[in-house]
């Protein structure tokens, strides 16, 4: 079905003004106008499209390789808005040809090289509705949920069902059924805008398990906690001796001290511990009396962990690693460890084995200076102490900005950091510890920016916490009276809307779920088992070998056939009513290919009239066709009588 006249110029235009690239849409809309308009067409071979086809899919491999340099989050988008452009040329070749369609063959390689491979009849289609329909899907990326969007997507579509609408249905009939499908579809446009973000969800969760390969990195930047919210997949499971339903708890990372060009920079090197008592104990931090006790189960990348731990970290037990190290931000990373890592750990949550505040806890960068110099003049803090000043700052937050997940960049604004205080006043948790890092340094307090998990939701089916990739977070580590305290300016309502805006899957839960317990049976309670009755559980075992290894001395000696599966139909395949297509084929009477034996022997019936053969024959074709298609088939005794009857009129025949 060919698209009516200006119909492709349009849509490309539409895509063209919603991802802004009105000048490529243009170019694009003129060369279909222009084949429209045109007499004189170019007579395309096959081969000829197969070029065009061909660049298409270079053009597309492209995109995909560009793409994949880029962030994750921007990568599907990416692909999906520049397609139109990517199909272009197998449209234009199309429009220019003289048949105005496609070979279909031209869209599979296998089908050009060979016919004999090819599985279809070869069709010409036109391909310039299907072309239109990625060019909506492609304007879709930038304003996929709005009623303006959604109206040309009517618009287009109704104006495309109008050329092949039916003349036999009332016209106001038909436009009532248009204005019920259209009003029916919001609901369905909506409910696949929430299906487009899940798959991008887990897209981007696919590219940051693919990417982040190094969990050893120093730096961070703002978005990078962002990109980790957007997944609701379960990271840790976490158990704490005194739970305290309904309390959320602070599970630190790694700590950054330097801030610069929207990043965070680990300034402090890691130092090697060594195991004591066994090896499965690692003395992290000087021995504490009345320490508590928590066991936090994670996952490796690579065989590499920095691992998510409360504030105060004595001792880690129980824990299977080839190397375990730190840093004087009390950071902890281990490597060599196995697909599931347990650790109990030992804290003192009142206790601080920070480094001591130095030089960088008070730096600012210059780009950002007159920003926090601004903030911090009107809330006037300073002649303020250190408690009044924090509660100053958590409620100028609390009361002046929002929490939201959207990614924002830096606008028209020097850094992302000033379009957050100037004209959003809205972001996540880096926005909110970042700034508020900043705010104190330029007063003068010593306050370093922290990332990690809050362990807030309690599972029941596992009675344990269990801690998701939105609930990574950032906060504030901040020194006042002789400690580093942990500080934290993101709005409470956070873990709330968190879990609104990411919904985690039950399907997806209960898979984690088994898979937990696996690994918990194989490195846990398996080796447990292994270690304390290991000899004992392998004694059945050979014994049960011992008594296999003797009655395969009674298996027989069997001579092998020596004729093949192929020569075995070939034999049946000549005793069988195909012998007898054979002997007529070679008298003069072959079966056309379109007929079946039934009507071929009707057809050649009256020269076999004097053979007095034809009852016979239609017998023989009838437990033909029940021998090849009938699951029954036939029984041995019919087997016999049937090859021999086949024998006996080939006989006559011949």
């Amino acid at each position: 079905m060919k698209s009516p006249r200006f119909y492709l110029g349009l849509v490309v235009l539409f895509w063209g003004w919603q991802v802004q690239i009105l000048w490529i849409a243009v170019l694009l809309a003129v060369s279909f106008e222009i084949a429209r308009s045109i007499k004189t067409k170019f007579e395309f071979e096959p081969s000829d499209f197969n070029k065009f086809v061909d660049t298409s899919t270079v053009l597309l491999a492209g995109a995909v390789v560009i793409a994949l340099t880029i962030e994750a989050q921007t990568a599907f988008q990416t692909i999906l808005k520049w397609l139109p452009l990517v199909f272009f040329p197998i449209v234009c070749a199309q429009e220019f040809s003289s048949k105005g369609k496609i070979d279909t063959n031209s869209f599979f390689l296998i089908a050009r090289k060979s016919v004999k491979i090819r599985f279809y009849e070869a069709k010409q289609i036109d391909v310039s509705y299907i072309y239109s329909l990625v060019c909506i899907l492609s304007a879709g990326m930038a304003n996929p949920t709005g009623s303006f969007y959604y109206s040309f997507v009517v618009f287009f579509f109704v104006w495309a069902l109008w050329q092949v609408r039916t003349k036999r249905v009332p016209l106001y009939i038909w436009a009532l059924c248009m204005i019920l499908v259209a009003a029916s579809g919001y609901a369905g446009h909506k409910g696949i805008y929430k299906t487009s973000q899940a798959v991008n969800r887990l897209i981007m969760e696919y590219y940051a398990d693919y990417y982040n390969t190094n969990p050893f990195k120093t730096a961070t930047g703002l978005g990078e906690i962002g990109e980790l919210k957007l997944s609701g997949k379960i990271l840790l499971r976490v158990r704490f001796e005194d739970y305290i339903p309904g309390q959320a708890y602070l599970l630190h990372n790694a700590s950054y001290n330097q801030y610069n060009n929207s990043y965070w920079f680990a300034r402090s090197g890691f130092t090697s511990i060594t195991p004591q008592k066994s090896s499965t104990y690692w003395q992290i931090n000087p021995d504490q009396k009345n320490t508590k006790k928590m066991i936090i189960y994670s996952r490796p990348k690579q065989n590499k962990a920095v691992l998510s731990l409360p504030a105060g970290v004595v001792s880690l037990s129980q824990m299977s690693a080839g190397g375990c190290e730190k840093n004087l931000l009390q950071s902890v990373r281990v490597e060599g460890v196995p697909s599931l890592i347990k650790s109990v750990v030992s804290y003192v949550d009142n206790q601080s084995y920070d480094e001591a505040p130095k030089e960088k806890d008070y730096f600012i960068p210059k780009d950002e200076l007159p920003a926090i110099v601004k903030i911090t003049k009107e809330l006037a803090l300073k002649n303020k102490s250190e408690k009044e000043i924090l509660d100053i700052v958590k409620q100028y937050f609390l009361s002046q900005y929002t929490y939201s997940l959207d990614l924002k960049g830096k606008g028209i604004f020097k850094t992302p950091l000033e379009n957050f205080f100037y004209k959003t006043k809205s972001g996540h948790c880096e926005f909110f510890a970042t700034a508020t890092a900043l705010i104190l340094r330029q007063i003068k307090i010593p306050a370093r920016y922290a990332t990690g998990f809050i362990a807030h939701e309690y599972s029941h089916l596992e009675n344990q916490l269990i801690v998701r990739r939105r609930d990574a977070h950032a906060w504030v580590k901040v020194y006042i009276n002789g400690q580093w305290e942990s500080f934290d300016t993101t709005p409470p309502s956070f873990l709330q809307m968190d879990s609104l805006e990411i919904k985690s899957s039950l399907l997806m839960d209960l898979s984690s779920f088994f898979g937990f317990k696996l690994s918990q049976l194989r490195h846990e309670t398996g080796a447990d088992l292994m270690n304390r009755f290991g000899l004992w559980l392998l004694l059945p075992l050979i014994l049960i070998l011992f008594f296999r290894l003797r009655k395969s001395n009674k298996i027989k000696k069997v001579k092998l056939q020596t004729q093949s599966l192929e020569e075995k139909n070939s034999v049946s395949h000549k005793v069988s009513f195909h012998l007898i297509e054979e002997i007529l084929t070679q008298k003069g009477f072959p079966k056309y290919p379109y007929e079946t034996y039934f009507l071929w022997l009707e057809r050649i019936g009256h020269h076999l009239q004097t053979l007095d053969i034809m009852a016979p024959l239609q017998n023989l074709l009838m437990c033909h066709n029940r021998y090849r298609f009938s699951k029954s088939g036939l029984t041995k005794e019919e087997m016999i009588k049937f090859y021999a009857d086949i024998k006996l009129i080939s006989k006559q025949l011949s």
